[in-house]
């Protein structure tokens, strides 16, 4: 018995090594096919007072997080640029029955977290609490949402701070770049100007602006709720009709955001003197297309394959192939009134130029060659494999449902997600190329020492100068 387990253990043995012995070790495995995953089922309904709110069910753990949605964000400063980021910050400041100390130490004492933001489209404030205090967690949410009170002394704190982190931003070439880059993109159109605002524009505000900014935005017809995590529809909707459902709806219309327009309908270059600076900042690129344009899962399949993701061209190209930098990216940043497409890279400063160059090749040969079915497969496969990693968590799948509702997605976008990106072609990405994506009006614009970098971008043409985002690019 012993000898014949022995012969059978030899033999499986021998059987391995065999086949280890075909095994090309010089090539990689091929990749399997991503296997398939729904968008998950979630519930939503609307108030009398337009308030819409959605359920995504998840009782794995027993925390719930409430995310509170107004439809504007920084893209409706217009005169004030940073006047919704720091309306968003000041909504844990202080109300009408709980100052900044009793919110924070209440939030403490239920062992949660209450974080509020601004982005371009959107003000946001999350909730996350234990199931348990989920009642005392939404009243919470419910009194920094509707009846902050904007406290004089909390107003000049967080000034104060936002000043310092404008002048911590500013030194940080990054930053230059991006202030820099939106004001040549979209000149004086909000998107142009920075969204934490300038020094100055913080200096202006008062605590008038922040109730406007209040009263205008954050209205029951201009926001909506999320809930995500060990709830069901029926525990949300007691929450929604105890805490909200006898707020008001605006008597007074929001200002549409007006569509973005060129700024310059040729290549431009422009420069960011930095004397400190040990490297060149640069992005490049010009306007993109809304979030909500029905092109833009095959755009971000093409931007994928073009600057993506790690294996893409332009980072193989100034990475991997010629060691210019330890990262280079694109990428086509879509919001609601239009968008952006850029490329970015830090690179030494002796191949600043020749950098560009490479990109410019880069993307003239995305116009007018045909990706190989390899090529596209692998960004399939890569795109379709990370979609299930991004809906790992309730939170990760409310996130989605906050980009159809704010974007006006149809409700079947994710669901389709998957098999739109399976049947793009090669020729769908040379015409996206070709639709969205124009070397010949690609603004420049690079961070970096004047003096070791002025010369070899003189080459594509006159250099701008861009001091700051407050004042119009001028001629050296």
């Amino acid at each position: 018995m012993i000898r014949e387990s022995f012969c059978s253990t030899t033999l499986r043995i021998c059987k391995i090594m065999k086949v280890h012995k075909t095994i090309d070790r010089t090539k990689p495995p091929k990749p399997a096919f991503p296997k398939g995953v729904s968008f998950p089922r979630y519930f939503s309904r609307t108030l009398k007072n337009r308030l819409k709110y959605f359920v995504v069910e998840n009782h794995e753990l027993p925390i719930v997080t409430i995310g509170f949605i107004v439809k504007s964000g920084s893209a409706y400063d217009f005169e004030i640029p940073g006047l919704a980021s720091l309306t968003a910050e000041l909504l844990t400041k202080g109300t009408r029955r709980r100052s900044a100390m009793e919110i924070a130490e209440e939030i403490d004492y239920l062992g949660g977290s209450l974080n509020s933001s601004a982005n371009w489209d959107s003000s946001q404030i999350f909730l996350s609490v234990l199931k348990k205090h989920l009642n005392t967690g939404a009243d919470i949410l419910q009194d920094v949402v509707l009846n902050p009170t904007f406290p004089p002394e909390e107003v000049n704190r967080e000034k104060q701070l936002r000043i310092s982190e404008i002048k911590q931003m500013d030194a940080d070439p990054a930053y230059l770049t991006d202030k820099c880059f939106a004001k040549v993109i979209f000149g004086q159109h909000p998107y142009g100007q920075p969204a934490l605002g300038t020094g100055e524009s913080v200096m202006s505000m008062s605590r008038e602006d922040f109730v406007k900014f209040h009263r205008i935005h954050y209205t029951p017809d201009n926001s909506f709720l999320i809930f995500a995590g060990d709830i069901n529809p029926s525990e949300a909707g007691r929450i929604v009709q105890n805490f909200f459902s006898k707020w008001g709806r605006s008597k007074q219309p929001i200002a549409q955001i007006p569509i973005p327009t060129s700024v310059h309908h040729a290549s431009k270059i422009f420069l960011v003197d930095k004397p400190d600076a040990v490297q060149s900042t640069i992005k490049m690129g010009h306007l993109g297309i809304a979030r909500g344009n029905s092109d833009f899962v095959k755009v971000s399949v093409m931007n994928t394959l073009l600057g993506g993701y790690f294996s893409s061209r332009i980072n193989t190209n100034i990475r991997e192939a010629r060691g210019y930098t330890y990262g280079a990216r694109s990428a086509f940043e879509g919001r609601l009134a239009g968008g952006v497409f850029y490329v970015s890279a830090d690179v030494r400063n002796e191949v600043t130029a020749e950098a560009i160059r490479e990109i410019f090749n880069e993307l003239k040969k995305l116009r007018e060659t045909l990706p190989s079915k390899d090529e596209i497969k692998m960004v399939k496969n890569y795109l379709l494999g990370l979609f299930p990693i991004q809906l790992e968590t309730p939170q990760q799948v409310a996130s989605r449902i906050i980009t159809m509702e704010l974007y006006g997605l149809s409700s079947s976008y994710y669901r389709r997600y998957r098999e739109i990106i399976g049947k793009i072609t090669s020729k769908d990405i040379q015409k996206m190329a070709k639709k969205y994506i124009d070397p010949e009006g690609v603004y420049i614009v690079v961070t970096g020492n004047k003096d070791h970098i002025y010369s070899s971008l003189s080459n594509f043409g006159a250099v701008e100068i861009c001091f700051d985002n407050t004042r119009p690019p001028t001629q050296l």
